[in-house]
């Protein structure tokens, strides 16, 4: 009965390798229209794998199979109600709402039934395995009936909301449930959300449950159109918990806005549950928005949002038939895993890839990690082709990080049909798409095709993936007699083996001679027998930069794990890089992982050296502040800094200690007294391995007034005669204007030289004249004389030295 309204990455198909094309796919029939007494046209199939059966969920009835003969557990499909009416719950005994899914909790390996009853007074009625095995002589449930009339809350009619399409997950501290609320005084369009956690502790041991927690958004309900509807709670892939204390997610679409033009959205809602059993009052439900790459829901219609009706099969054109694409919310499952270096969760929808209105559709998919609140990590689109619409997707990931999305495909030529597609969420995006079953018929009689199917990953050994979802052998045109369900699976080519996740680590920058937090690899055996561990050891180019620790010992046990810590300590500066290597005796030995860190100093300045140029005497410049990073882990001590003396001095905001990763400024003065270059050093000691660190210093005292040269020799000049002029420059090196009292020839040979120059008027700040000095000596023998320049300048007067000879 699920839905009652009216309601980045594209890539071809791969020419497949020998060894993938190899790649086996068993299917199997599973629960048929023929099989049940009062079959539904909404079939809803969905189901689990466990570790000795698959069980699978039809409105409203269930079935087990063996998982290696097939074969059933029970002669005939057990209707819904089977396990409440065992245990005289009444209010569960009319479960005609359907709705029903089956979950194998993994964390505790047992079986889940959960279906919500008719109204007016409706119940969520779940019943919990006591073992799991459904094949065994002791099987008995623990069944629970949740009142919800009080959670769900009513129109302004008086109408209680009907609590559409409930989706239930397994968490660590409870079972959560999502819920639409449907207004059945308007066609049941979607108004509203209920999230709801149950006392999962207890009903694991059949005892009385607490009371269950239950949010309602928005709050309260408003009567418009929902975009955010229908929540798809965590659910638990593998037997490695969440972190303790994680709290549980929900990721919901953002369909577009209702204005009746907007056809694309780019973001999705993101939930956050905490639970606290103990005081409810402190139990949060919040919500947070993420960004994606823009989509149009599948089938979507911007003047009719609610209809998503446009999947085409041969009879369309006849019967006028289009199949409904739930291309308007996210779909079961909304898949997690916790790989100890990250936790990774999938989820997965219709959409639009064709570029006209209600055209083909493809499958996206939307991983997020982290450990905290996730956040999305990457996206794609499955579409291998331009011709089949592929929707209804579930998706998983195996233990290697592979990820696998089953769905239905159709169009106005090929019957609707069952393929999934895989990649490995840890490289490129290249999905191989696998023909699961083939149909052979049509749905003529009726446009809903179920509401969702189920992948999930086989919990022993952690690499097969299950399938199942419906088709037809032939065309339904009557009653719901015809429909059929498969039930498939298959394992990653790579998968099975013992793996390494993940396969590469990038520790980022780290100070020398300082550790890194551990980083963890997983080891996983996902073989049949154990693994035999020769080593595990670290080699390459800077193995001495990384350390390991592990607590594998020599052995694995078939479909067990271990964890190494892998540590980065860096022993220089610089990228550095090595490989851990794991040999035993899979198939596949050695297992690497890739490890690459930078080191960085433990205390590292902005500048080792400053050089001031030139500066005049008896001034100062100060140059930009030198920025001292501490790079530690821990706070750096006794810090002392201490300079070479004159001309060079500094002043700092340090102290004598600096946080971890904080910084001080150290600001350094040139105060020259004498002209010439000068150097200095400032020396930084602390308790960092590097210490202690310097700064060179070096600059030039200049005078206010510079001459260019200071001596001019002119050589042998016969007597009489004249020798070629010499030239000095005058530069005026302070900031502002000098003026000239006087610039003569002077001293008692002064008569042999004579001078020109250009300095009449003075010097402006930073100008230069020449003085041009001529040689005509009066006798012979050595001759020598000066040039005074009187001035304005602090070093006046300056003097030009003249030497020549007479022959």
């Amino acid at each position: 009965m699920a839905k009652f309204a009216l309601r980045f990455l594209s890539v071809g198909l791969l020419l497949l390798p020998s060894f993938l094309r190899a790649q086996t796919v068993t299917t199997f029939e599973g629960i048929d229209a023929s099989q049940v007494a009062h079959p539904e046209l909404d079939v809803d199939p969905n189901g689990a794998i466990g570790t000795k059966q698959y069980m699978e969920w039809t409105n409203v009835y269930y079935q087990a199979y063996n998982k290696t003969t097939f074969a059933p557990v029970w002669s005939t499909p057990q209707a819904v109600t089977t396990p409440f009416e065992a245990n005289g719950v009444t209010n569960c005994t009319n479960l005609n709402g359907g709705d029903g899914v089956i979950l194998f909790d993994r964390l505790a390996s047992r079986w889940v039934i959960a279906a919500h009853g008719t109204g007016p007074n409706y119940n969520y009625c779940v019943a919990v395995s006591n073992t799991d095995d459904l094949a065994s002589s002791n099987l008995r449930w623990f069944t629970y009936a949740f009142p919800l009339n009080a959670a769900l809350g009513t129109n302004a009619q008086g109408v209680t909301y009907y609590p559409d399409w409930p989706k239930i997950a397994t968490w660590s501290d409870g079972y959560y449930v999502g819920f639409d609320l449907g207004d059945a005084s308007n066609s049941f369009q979607e108004v509203g959300i209920l999230a709801c956690a149950f006392d999962r502790a207890n009903m694991l041991i059949g005892a009385t449950a607490r009371p269950p927690q239950c949010f309602k958004n928005p709050n309260p309900v408003t009567g418009s159109f929902y975009l955010a509807h229908s929540p798809e709670p965590a659910d638990v892939d593998g037997t490695t918990p969440p972190p303790p204390g994680n709290p549980e997610y929900f990721a919901s679409i953002e369909n577009p806005v209702n204005d009746g033009v907007t056809t694309t959205s780019n973001t999705f809602n993101l939930w956050q549950f905490h639970v606290d059993w103990s005081n409810p009052a402190n139990s949060t439900f919040t919500r947070s928005t993420a960004s994606a790459p823009v989509f149009t829901p599948g089938c979507y219609s911007a003047t009719s949002p609610g209809n998503t009706f446009c999947i085409p099969e041969p009879s369309s054109a006849t019967t006028g038939i289009k199949v409904d694409s739930v291309g308007d919310r996210f779909m079961f499952r909304f898949a997690y895993r916790n790989f100890g270096e990250y936790q990774s969760y999938l989820v997965s929808h219709t959409v639009q890839v064709g570029t006209a209105q209600r055209s083909q559709t493809g499958i996206r998919w939307y991983e997020l990690r982290g450990n905290g609140i996730p956040t999305l990590y990457q996206s794609g689109t499955v579409r291998p082709d331009t011709t089949l619409y592929r929707f209804m997707p579930s998706i998983a990931q195996d233990q290697s990080g592979n990820a696998a999305v089953g769905y239905n495909v159709s169009s106005a030529s090929v019957h609707p049909g069952i393929r999934a597609s895989w990649w490995n969420l840890n490289g490129a995006f290249s999905p191989t798409e696998l023909s699961l079953f083939n149909g052979a018929g049509d749905e003529e009689n009726i446009d809903y095709w179920g509401d969702y199917s189920s992948m999930t990953v086989d919990p022993v050994g952690g690499c097969a993936f299950w399938y199942v979802t419906q088709y037809f052998n032939s065309n339904q045109t009557g009653s719901a007699t015809t429909w059929q369900t498969r039930i498939s699976n298959f394992s990653v080519p790579a998968c099975g083996k013992a793996n390494v996740s993940p396969t590469s680590i990038a520790f980022g920058a780290q100070a020398t001679g300082t550790s890194s937090p551990a980083h963890k690899v997983i080891l996983n055996n996902s073989q049949s027998v154990a693994l035999s561990i020769s080593s595990i050891a670290i080699s390459g180019n800077n193995p001495g930069s990384f350390t390991q620790n592990n607590d594998c010992g020599s052995s694995v046990p078939a479909g067990g794990s271990c964890t190494i810590n892998v540590t980065f300590t860096p022993a220089g500066s610089g990228s550095l890089s090595a490989t851990l290597k794991v040999t035993d005796n899979a198939t596949n030995s050695p297992q690497s992982v890739a490890l690459s860190g930078s080191g960085v100093s433990s205390v590292t300045l902005s500048t080792t050296s400053i050089t001031y140029g030139s500066v005049l005497i008896n001034t100062s410049k100060t140059a930009a502040a030198v920025t001292m990073t501490n790079n530690m882990s821990a706070p750096l001590t006794g810090i002392s800094i201490a300079g070479s003396g004159a001309p060079f001095s500094q002043t700092n905001n340090c102290g004598s200690s600096l946080a971890a990763g904080a910084q001080c400024k150290i600001t350094i003065t040139f105060s020259p007294t004498v002209v010439g270059t000068q150097s200095g050093r400032i020396t930084i000691t602390d308790s960092a391995p590097t210490s202690p660190q310097t700064i060179a210093l070096k600059g030039s005292g200049v005078p206010p007034t510079s001459l260019n040269p200071t001596n001019l020799h002119f050589g042998l000049v016969t007597v009489g005669t004249h020798s070629a002029p010499m030239v000095t420059t005058v530069t005026n090196n302070t900031k502002v204007a000098i003026s000239f009292s006087s610039l003569l020839v002077t001293g008692a040979q002064r008569g042999d030289f004579s001078q020109t120059n250009t300095c009449a008027g003075g010097l402006a700040a930073g100008a230069q004249c020449t003085v041009t000095v001529t040689f005509s000596p009066s006798v012979t023998g050595a001759r020598s004389a000066n040039v005074t320049l009187t001035d304005t300048a602090s070093d006046s007067p300056q003097n030009i030295a003249l030497f020549g000879t007479g022959k």
